[in-house]
């Protein structure tokens, strides 16, 4: 049996845009109101409060739980990027259904692949395989998914396991799963954790105890429930990773799953924002016009800001596998942006539709269930704190030592290269180096060889000074930092310096994505060597950065609406991948 740090291949049966094609035509034309998976479907299986009917049977039929189980396994994960991208077709149809049919199990399973030995990898696809789910017990989903053990205690045994008292935190999808992560802490008060993985078959019979749907806590339209132990002997073999080293395992593995969810995310954004684009053309009552000047400025905000967040997605995600010790402060930064990006962006297009994007009818009930379903995706605020809160004591070093490095490779910004092993004893909590952040710095040494002139070029080469000019301002202030005092670290400015970060990772990301991105392969041609939307996403940084944006262009602008449309009347998606809806060739 394959050990973890022998995850993934370099070949990969069937590539993966072509895999997320024959996913998107499973799923179907989603304007279709006769398909079970199309927006009227799923919009009336939320009204009853169900997932949409017959959404399971066809993600089985396709073979989405062997998606997160490595090849090695039996399965087919070769690369995050692939299983990140084929749950995000789903979540641009319903968010309930990626979560609980999906995602759930895939950042559960991270735990076992990074951290099981040999048997548990191989239990753990067994389970998945075989049409089980897998939940992780850690998260508390009432206070935003921070990480919380509850009041789960473990009394350890000598020859391995122990016995279990209390009672898990909330837990998504625990009447349906066959298998837990589970974290407890030491009962003997020294402050460790174990990590544990239990198979249902296992348990008590009373130890999963439901939630009622109507509870305030519950989860929308997912079963829920936790999981109550009264002295209850562990089996051996149910730790993963060493007695007492639970908190090392459980943070290297967020480490990993961090992007995951908002990478899917990015779905639920695509959707509304292209529910709100066909309103707009079609002229729909009560709707701003298209020659609304804020109709415009909203539309194209929100799909820069989705360029932003999936180019700093896709650098981090592929950085899991080529630079992993360096990946510990992407995933945090990621975690900490991308949701609430999206969420923000989505929100400010509510004023486009006027007073009918109260209305749950038709487009209108599918862009405000997609704002209701991004308000409900993780990290939620405590969570983004959390993410943070391991940023701040990694900047000084960073800042002394990474950020006028050479800058990264650029397979790094790549969508469709194939990726190298994941291999998670390369992973580390504090980051080695930080050359994505060098991708600023680089580029403003080499702004005559940037392949733009004119207008554009004037444009891009101040935005670019500006945005290096910012990076070393932040580096003087977290080179003054001490880089031992947590306390001092720990503060309302630490984690101001720390949102500045992420904001400059999401730009160094998107002139990574333009300057070595796929750009042979687009659909659309032209799009992503456009200087326009690289402008409009940087413009976008700035803009939250309280820096200057360039002057308004009419091309630019134009371009990025035009973009914007076609896309939406071919129906396309408006990520990176431009992904053509129910199936057929894609972009990358």
């Amino acid at each position: 049996m394959t050990r973890s740090s022998d995850i993934g291949s370099l070949s990969e049966a069937v590539p993966s845009a072509d895999r997320v094609a024959a996913l998107e035509r499973r799923l179907g034309d989603p304007l279709d109101p006769g398909n079970p998976l199309g927006h009227a479907a799923v919009l009336a299986a939320d009204r009853r409060g169900e997932l949409p009917l017959g959404g399971e049977p066809l993600l089985d039929a396709f073979g989405l739980r062997e998606e997160i189980v490595p090849q090695p396994l039996g399965g087919r994960l070769t690369g995050l990027d692939t299983a990140t991208q084929l749950l995000r077709a789903v979540f641009r149809r319903d968010f309930a259904l990626g979560r609980g049919h999906g995602s759930a199990s895939l950042v559960s399973a991270v735990f076992a692949w990074c951290h099981g030995n040999e048997e548990q990898q191989a239990r753990t696809a067994r389970l998945l395989l075989d049409g089980g789910r897998l939940s992780v017990a850690f998260q508390n989903m009432s206070y935003g998914n921070e990480f919380s053990s509850g009041d789960l205690t473990l009394t350890p045994a000598p020859q391995g396991g122990g016995m279990l008292d209390g009672r898990t935190p909330l837990i998504a999808n625990a009447p349906l799963a066959a298998g837990f992560v589970l974290l407890a802490r030491h009962a003997d008060g020294d402050g460790a954790h174990s990590a544990l993985l239990l198979d249902r078959a296992d348990l008590p019979p009373d130890a999963v105890r439901l939630l009622s749907p109507y509870d305030a806590t519950a989860v929308r339209r997912l079963p829920a429930g936790f999981l109550e132990f009264d002295r209850w002997p562990v089996p051996a073999g149910s730790v993963l990773g060493a007695p007492g080293d639970g908190t090392a395992v459980a943070l290297r593995s967020l480490q990993v799953s961090r992007p995951l969810v908002p990478s899917m995310a990015v779905g639920c954004a695509d959707t509304a924002l292209r529910s709100v684009l066909a309103a707009v053309l079609e002229r729909a009552p009560g709707v701003r016009p298209p020659t609304s000047r804020y109709a415009r400025r909203a539309i194209t905000s929100s799909f820069a800001d989705m360029l932003v967040c999936d180019c700093l997605l896709l650098a981090t995600i592929r950085s899991l596998h080529l630079l992993p010790e360096e990946s510990s402060v992407w995933t945090a930064a990621a975690m900490c942006l991308v949701v609430r990006m999206l969420q923000q962006s989505t929100g400010d297009l509510a004023a486009v539709l006027g007073p009918r994007a109260l209305q749950e009818e038709g487009g209108f009930g599918t862009f405000r269930k997609h704002l209701r379903d991004l308000s409900e995706i993780p990290p939620g605020p405590i969570g983004a704190a959390a993410a943070l809160a391991t940023l701040v004591p990694q900047l000084p070093f960073l800042a002394r030592t990474s950020w006028t490095a050479a800058p990264p490779p650029p397979g790094l910004f790549s969508v469709s290269a194939p990726l190298p092993p994941l291999d998670p004893a390369r992973l580390d909590l504090a980051a080695g180096g930080d050359t994505l952040m060098a991708v600023l710095p680089h580029a403003e040494q080499t702004l005559d060889a940037l392949p733009v002139a004119g207008p554009d070029g004037e444009a891009l080469r101040s935005q670019v000074r500006a945005l290096a000019a910012e990076l070393r301002a932040l580096g003087e202030e977290c080179r003054a930092l001490p880089e031992q005092d947590l306390a001092a670290l720990a503060t309302p400015h630490g984690y101001a310096l720390a949102e500045r970060y992420t904001l400059l990772a999401a730009a160094a990301a998107c002139l990574g994505v333009w300057l070595h991105g796929d750009r042979e392969q687009e659909q659309e041609a032209g799009f992503l060597s456009d200087p326009a939307w690289l402008i409009a996403a940087l413009g976008r940084v700035q803009f939250r950065l309280g820096l200057p944006e360039p002057a308004a262009d009419a091309r630019r602008g134009e371009a990025l609406l035009a973009a914007a449309v076609e896309r939406c009347v071919q129906g396309r998606s408006l990520d990176l991948y431009d992904v053509l809806l129910g199936g057929g060739p894609t972009a990358a």
